[in-house]
């Protein structure tokens, strides 16, 4: 037995909702067991685009485990309600808090923070930063990952997911600019997750990098924002199995929606 994990990021969803995805949500029921939201679901944070993300989210009629992105968190003072929309609509929010499954494949755990950019030197990369800037993100970028350490230790199932916002390696932004890493990530988050075992890690965010790259030390990393992926990442994940499989569906690269 595997669990059928569907993975998206960065929709974006600002107007209407093309028909063709709906039917793309709707059909999560039978392929997926749970789908994974790696933030920026509305383009704005506007409670109207919670509302056609929510008509869109429900469908999945699957459990949503999902973290905030920067977009997400433009809703400031309308926050609340905004969350409110989602979570009506099956979704539950990680942010520095944990989401478990257990069935016949065994205890599958969720482990969630939006995280922070904070760039990736000296554990990977160049230097590109004035000093002054990068201790500024970086006490965020230590803060964030502390946070990810405590939820991670939390978790005592079979198989661990890390759900972000930002990367925890530069192995999956491949076609970003080089003065842009210190945004779209951090190595903070890397660390932590290469001290846990840690099966598996769906990020979005990185608009113009890769789908796949790994921690430094050696863990699976997904970017799955919905630009790079193509469209919703699907993944079959055991505790008897750990080697994954992956498969996207049909939804338009560069669609505005």
């Amino acid at each position: 037995m595997t669990y059928r994990i569907a993975a998206i990021g960065d929709l974006h969803i600002w107007g209407k909702v093309p028909k063709r995805l709906f039917a793309e949500f709707e059909s999560l029921r039978d392929r997926a067991d749970v789908l994974v939201i790696t933030g920026d679901i509305t383009n704005n944070g506007m409670l109207v685009q919670a509302e056609r993300a929510a008509e869109l989210l429900r469908l999945a009629r699957i459990p949503i485990v999902a973290v905030m992105g920067n977009h997400d968190r433009r809703a400031l003072l309308r926050m609340p309600r905004y969350i409110d929309i989602l979570e009506r609509a099956g979704v539950r929010f990680l942010d520095g808090t944990t989401f478990e499954i257990n069935g016949p494949a065994g205890s599958l755990g969720f482990a969630g923070v939006s995280g922070s950019g904070g760039g990736f030197w000296p554990i990977e990369g160049p230097d590109t930063l004035p000093r002054r800037a990068m201790q500024r993100l970086a006490v965020r970028a230590r803060s964030e990952a502390e946070r990810l350490e405590r939820a991670l230790s939390s978790l005592t199932t079979e198989l661990k997911v890390v759900i972000t916002h930002v990367s925890p390696t530069l192995s999956t932004l491949k076609g970003e600019p080089l003065f842009k890493f210190w945004l779209l990530g951090n190595c903070e988050f890397g660390q932590v997750i290469d001290r846990h075992e840690v099966d598996l890690v769906y990020h979005g965010h990185a608009h113009l990098g890769n789908l796949f790259g790994e921690t430094a030390g050696g863990t699976p990393v997904f970017n799955v924002a919905h630009d790079v992926s193509r469209g919703i990442v699907l993944h079959e994940l055991s505790a008897n199995h750990k080697p994954l499989s992956h498969t996207a569906t049909s939804i338009p690269a560069g669609a505005r929606i």
